[in-house]
């Protein structure tokens, strides 16, 4: 392979008028805007939209608002070794990566070789002149440097680094929600593990009352003021609690191993100390409508997603049209070692290419097509995904109003409860009512007392919830593209 002699064009020149061409050229395909979401101007269940008074906490530490030393280890842990979190970690890289990669073909492409080579000619080759109609051997030594170039004057490859880039910022919103996922799913497994160790306690001290109660319809037996009946009934509810009690522990153990396993923990060796739960849930301010767009990273993921189809549109347009390229060559070649570094036997070739679809069979058209097709599921995805996020903070808005109000209601319903209690009791030491009436008030009082800790357990879980549903935060932080919230 002969190349001809070094003339005036050089690699630098070449470059000067790739950018020129390219800077005259246009970018093909539609230009990506930020589709509407129509928003309420506020929720409907009427929360306040002050987003920065009440709790601010941030996207990274949201949990610091219940106060919880051992849920804060919990979530610091999770954050460290739960292995959804680093499956997205490293998800996050590969988009990364895959960015470079996209952003590499915007510039030259430059390799270096070298070969070495005994070659024998036929006698009767085509053209055989140079050696006198006889059969050639000869040596060939090349050392080269190979450049090519694409001119991107239809902004193929542009589109394409668009493309990647939008990828890689839905990716770093997926990392985020992901680690919201998990670190909620802590937080809600933690109040529901509390929510029955306080439970517990309220069926042990149930317990404690009814044994001294059946003690007191043992004791008025040998009396003769009770029959068998009364002591069996106490003994019955006395057993049934003691059930209850010890049924409670499997969900316990349930919450403790799901706990685990978010935390990146081997169930097996993992275990959280009884302790009921402190305090009552914590305000949350919902904000505005229009704010969830910025703050939930699944709604950021998909957006990011949407604009990346945008420019998949215009990377398929782009292939409609001719592609440029220049490519040129240099170095050395000689049927000799000692002399191939020679600049006599030195080599150049600069040129240049253009190549346009003719007949495609409408292959490229329907590439153009499924581009379309494909922003447009996007579009719906995104549309959906807003929906409902709207939906999924109005349902714990709604749940964390409603469960304030059975709140109050059941405490007022303990406290009666354990005033009829009382008055039970004390009409059937007097031999006023039978043990039955005693029975059906404290399994009242019992029913009460736990429906009023799983209430509380239930609100503790719904705000949770609504952190979740919120995004996670509520200071200002960037979105995936890198603007300030």
């Amino acid at each position: 392979m002969q190349f001809p002699k070094p003339n005036n064009f050089t690699l630098k020149s070449s470059l000067v008028v790739a950018a020129l061409l390219m800077s005259a050229g246009c970018m093909v395909g539609p230009k990506y805007q930020r589709p509407p979401a129509p928003a309420a101007p506020q929720y409907k269940e009427g929360a306040s939209p002050n987003t920065g008074q009440a709790n601010p906490i941030g996207y990274s530490n949201w949990w610091l608002v219940y106060h919880d030393d051992e849920l804060n280890r919990l979530e610091q842990q999770t954050d460290e070794a739960n292995w959804d979190i680093r499956a997205a970690v490293a998800r996050v890289e590969q988009a990364q990566q895959y960015l470079k990669e996209a952003h590499s073909h915007l510039f030259p492409t430059v390799s270096a070789g070298g070969s070495a080579s005994r070659n024998r000619e036929a006698q009767d080759r085509p053209n055989n002149g140079n050696t006198g109609g006889l059969a050639a051997t000869y040596n060939d030594f090349q050392i080269s440097m190979l450049m090519g170039y694409e001119i991107d004057f239809w902004g193929r490859l542009r589109h394409t680094v668009q493309a990647a880039a939008a990828t890689e910022q839905s990716s770093q919103a997926d990392l985020r929600f992901v680690r919201l996922v998990a670190e909620t799913g802590v937080a809600m497994n933690y109040f529901g593990l509390r929510e029955l160790d306080s439970e517990r306690n309220v069926l042990l001290a149930t317990v404690e009352a009814l044994g001294q109660a059946e003690q007191l319809t043992e004791n008025r037996r040998r009396g003769g003021l009770a029959s068998d009946y009364d002591v069996y009934q106490a003994k019955t509810i006395l057993d049934q609690t003691e059930s209850q009690a010890k049924q409670i522990e499997i969900q316990r153990a349930q919450y403790e191993h799901a706990i685990a396993v978010l935390a990146g923990q081997n169930p097996s060796i993992f275990s959280l100390p009884r302790m009921p739960p402190s305090g009552a849930p914590p305000v949350i301010p919902a904000g505005v409508p229009s704010e969830l767009l910025e703050h939930r990273p699944d709604i950021q993921s998909v957006e990011r997603m949407l604009a990346a189809s945008n420019a998949q549109i215009g990377v398929a347009r782009a292939l409609q049209f001719p592609q440029f390229t220049i490519s040129g060559a240099a170095g050395f070649e000689s049927v000799n070692p000692s002399s191939v570094l020679a600049w006599q036997n030195s080599l150049a070739s600069l040129g240049a290419g253009v190549s346009a679809p003719i007949f495609t069979a409408g292959r490229l058209k329907a590439q153009v097509e499924q581009a379309k097709a494909n922003y447009r599921e996007t579009l719906a995805q995104y549309e959906q995904a807003v929906l409902t996020g709207f939906q999924q903070v109005e349902d714990q808005l709604a749940a964390i109003r409603i469960l304030a109000g059975e709140a109050a209601s059941t405490g007022n319903a303990v406290n009666d409860a354990q005033r009829t209690e009382e008055i039970a009791v004390n009409q059937y030491k007097t031999g006023l009512v039978d043990y039955l009436n005693v029975v059906n008030a404290q399994a009242t009082l019992l029913y009460n007392q736990r429906t009023q800790t799983q209430i509380e357990g239930q609100q503790m879980v719904a705000s949770v919830a609504l952190i979740k549903a919120l995004g996670g935060g509520w200071l200002s932080t960037p979105d995936p593209a890198g603007n300030r919230r």
